[in-house]
């Protein structure tokens, strides 16, 4: 190899190592108003959970990816099949809080985020019993016809 081939190929090595490279471009704005944006889905839906309004919970989801929700190591390739479990798991739930101690809201792009959350649940049964469980949450959203959807979940209880 010449010597002017070696230095060039050092200097473009060195310059991959300096050089700063940035992935999708999102501006401080776009990230708060998407911040903001994904957020309010988010509590809107945790309160059709606490509601047990499941109809509500689905419209905040897109499937069509069939990219899996997982549930304490049960993973579920289509929504559908997660939320009548969910149903039959509620069926003799008469309340339910779930709050949020912790969220962080990751931009990634202007149409995807990544959301986590640690929190705890607290559920009345009918039969006067109260339980509880701490959780750890993560969403992938995607902006989808102007709306954001989750379109992966992952969720696992606090051992």
């Amino acid at each position: 190899m010449s010597k002017t081939s070696t230095i060039s190929l050092i200097c473009f090595i060195l310059f991959g190592f300096i050089e700063q490279t940035n992935g999708q471009g999102v501006s401080n704005q776009q990230k708060s108003t998407i911040e903001k944006q994904v957020d309010s889905v988010f509590f809107s839906m945790i309160k059709a959970a606490e509601n047990f309004d499941y109809d509500k919970l689905a419209q905040g989801v897109d499937d069509n990816y069939k990219s899996g929700f997982i549930i304490n190591d049960t993973y579920f390739i289509r929504f559908d099949s997660l939320i009548n479990i969910l149903k039959n798991r509620s069926l003799g739930a008469t309340n339910q809080k779930i709050t949020i101690q912790k969220e962080k809201i990751t931009v990634l792009s202007d149409s995807i985020v990544l959301l986590t959350a640690f929190g705890e649940t607290t559920f009345d049964t009918s039969s006067g019993n109260s339980n509880s469980a701490k959780f750890y949450w993560s969403f992938v959203y995607e902006k989808i016809n102007k709306n954001w959807k989750v379109v992966q979940s992952h969720q696992s209880n606090y051992r």
